[in-house]
C-alpha cells in the first residue's frame, strides 16, 4: 500500500512505517521457525529463551509461522486469499484453545504437535502452554489480518492496537521481574507479539489514529512526542514504584511521587508550548486572510468593502461626536486611452503609480480605496472644508505632476477628476457616496482634471 499523499508530497514517516510490515513480518516467522526446530531437534533453549521460564508452545510457534507469513503476503496482491486463510487458521487454532480454558475441553491438544513433550515439561513443573492471554494476542491479531483483506481498515487498526497491550504488559512483567505480568507468555512470544501488532498497526498507517500520529504537521509532532514520552516516563516510574515498594523506602517511594508530579507539569508545558505555536500560526494566518479580504490585489490599497466598513464606524463615530467625514471620489481621467494606446500593461502601472501618489498626499488616519477600474474613493477623516479645498488641491496636482515612465514622457501628464461630499451624521454612507459620485460626473462633465463640492457650502 502507497504512503498518504497530500498536496502531491508524500508523508514520510508513514511510507517509512508501511516499509517494516515485511522486516517484521520475518523476524516474527523466523522466530515461529526457530522455536519449531527446538522441538523438532530437542533443543530446548530455542523455544524457552529464560531456564525454567514460560516456553513458546508449539501451538504458538505454529501462530507465529503463519501470521509472519500472513504479513509477508500483504505486499503482494496476488496472495491476498493466502493472507486470509493464513488469518483464519491462526483465529481456529486460539478459538478453540480458548473454548477449552472456557468449556475445560480438550480440542486444542488434538491440534497440538509435539504434545508429548508438553507434557513430559509440564509433569516436570517447566510452564509450556498456550496461554489464555497468549490466545487472545493471536487471536486479535488473526482478525486484524482477515479484517484488513476486506478493507475494513478502522477495525482492523483500532484490533491491532488493542492487541498491541498484551504483549506490552508481558514485556513490563519481565522488565520489572513480575511474574504475574507475564504469566505463561513466554519472552519470544512476547516479543513476537509485539512486532506483529506494530506490523498489523503498519498495515492501516494512512488512515485514522495512526495516520495522525505520524503526520509530518504540529499535530503529528505533539501526538508522536505525547506517545514516547508518555509511555518512556511512567515506564521509568513504575520500575521506581516497584523498587521502592519492595524495599519499603518512603525515600524512594517520595522520589516517584515528585518525578510523576515533574512528568505530568513537563508535559502540559510541552503541550502548551506546541498549542501557543499552532494558535500564532492560526492568528497569522487569519490576519493574512483578513488582509486579503480588505485589499486590491494591484495596488495594494483597500478596496470597496474596505471602503464600506471603514465609512460605515466612522458615519457611527461622528454621530456622537459630532464632527465631520469627506468622501472624495476619484477617476484618472481618459484612462482608456492609456490601455488602448500602450496596452494593459502599462494602464496597471499607472493604476499604481497613482495609488501610491493617493496614499502619500493624505494623512495615516484617512482611507484611500480603490473602487474598481480607475476609479478610487478617499476618506478624510475630521476635516474642515478648507482642509479638504487644500488636500483635494494637493490630490490633483501630485497626480498631475507625476512622472511614469513610457507614458509621461511620450503623451503627457495623467491627470484626475475628484468629487467631494460632506457627512456629518444627517445621512447615511449610501446617500453620501452617491452625491460624491455626482459632483465626480460634474467634475469630468466640466472639463476634467479638477475638483467639484456635492455642495457649495
Amino acid at each position: 500500500m502507497l504512503p498518504m499523499i497530500e498536496n502531491n508530497k508524500p508523508w514520510l514517516l508513514i511510507g517509512f512505517y508501511q516499509s517494516l510490515v515485511k522486516p517484521l513480518g520475518a523476524v516474527g516467522f523466523l522466530l515461529g521457525i526457530i522455536s519449531f526446530m527446538g522441538y523438532l531437534f530437542g533443543i530446548e533453549a530455542l523455544y524457552r529463551p529464560i531456564v525454567d521460564g514460560p516456553a513458546t508452545n508449539p501451538l504458538t510457534a505454529i501462530c507465529m509461522i503463519f501470521l509472519g507469513l500472513g504479513l509477508l503476503s500483504t505486499l503482494n496482491k496476488k496472495n491476498k486469499k493466502l493472507q486470509y486463510l493464513l488469518g483464519l487458521v491462526v483465529i481456529v487454532i486460539t478459538i478453540s484453545n480458548i473454548s477449552d480454558f472456557i468449556f475445560d475441553s480438550n480440542v486444542s491438544t488434538l491440534i497440538t504437535p509435539f504434545y508429548n513433550q508438553v507434557l513430559i515439561e509440564q509433569g516436570l513443573g517447566k510452564p509450556n502452554d498456550l496461554g489464555f492471554n497468549s490466545a487472545l494476542m493471536f487471536l486479535g491479531l488473526g482478525f486484524s489480518l482477515s479484517l484488513y483483506h476486506f478493507k475494513r481498515l478502522i477495525a482492523a487498526q483500532l484490533i491491532a492496537f488493542i492487541t498491541l497491550a498484551i504483549p506490552m504488559i508481558s514485556i513490563t512483567g519481565y522488565a520489572y521481574g513480575l511474574d504475574e505480568f507475564y504469566g505463561k507468555m513466554s519472552l519470544l512470544t512476547a516479543s513476537t507479539g509485539v512486532a506483529f501488532s506494530i506490523a498489523t498497526l503498519a498495515l492501516t498507517a494512512n488512515i485514522g489514529a495512526v495516520k495522525a500520529i505520524l503526520s509530518p504537521y504540529i499535530g503529528g509532532r505533539i501526538a508522536r512526542l505525547q506517545t514516547i514520552c508518555g509511555y518512556a516516563i511512567p515506564s521509568i516510574l513504575g520500575y521506581l514504584l516497584v523498587k521502592s515498594l519492595n524495599s519499603a523506602s518512603i525515600d524512594s517511594f517520595g522520589l516517584y511521587v515528585v518525578t510523576i508530579c515533574w512528568f505530568i507539569i513537563l508535559m502540559v508545558s510541552i503541550s502548551a508550548i506546541f498549542q501557543e505555536r499552532v494558535d500564532i500560526e492560526r492568528r497569522k494566518g487569519e490576519r493574512l486572510l483578513s488582509i486579503a479580504a480588505m485589499s486590491d490585489n494591484l495596488t495594494g490599497l483597500a478596496n470597496r468593502r474596505k471602503f464600506i466598513e471603514f465609512g460605515q464606524e466612522a458615519v457611527e463615530r461622528i454621530k456622537r461626536t459630532h464632527k465631520q467625514v469627506w468622501i472624495l471620489m476619484l477617476d484618472i481621467d481618459y484612462f482608456k486611452r492609456i490601455n488602448d494606446t500602450a496596452g494593459h500593461a502599462m494602464g496597471d502601472k499607472v493604476l499604481i503609480e497613482v495609488s501610491k501618489t493617493l496614499e502619500d498626499s493624505v494623512r495615516v488616519v484617512d482611507l484611500v480605496s480603490r473602487m474598481g477600474g480607475e476609479e478610487f474613493s478617499v476618506i478624510l477623516i475630521d476635516a474642515d472644508i478648507k482642509g479638504v479645498e487644500l488636500v483635494t488641491e494637493k490630490i490633483r496636482s501630485n497626480v498631475e505632476n507625476m512622472h511614469i515612465e513610457g507614458w509621461t514622457d511620450l503623451y503627457g501628464p495623467v491627470t484626475i477628476s475628484i468629487g467631494c461630499e460632506l457627512n456629518d451624521g444627517t445621512q447615511t454612507l449610501d446617500q453620501t457616496l452617491k452625491d460624491a459620485d455626482g459632483a465626480l460626473y460634474q467634475a469630468k462633465h466640466n472639463g476634467r482634471n479638477q475638483v467639484c463640492f456635492a455642495r457649495a457650502e
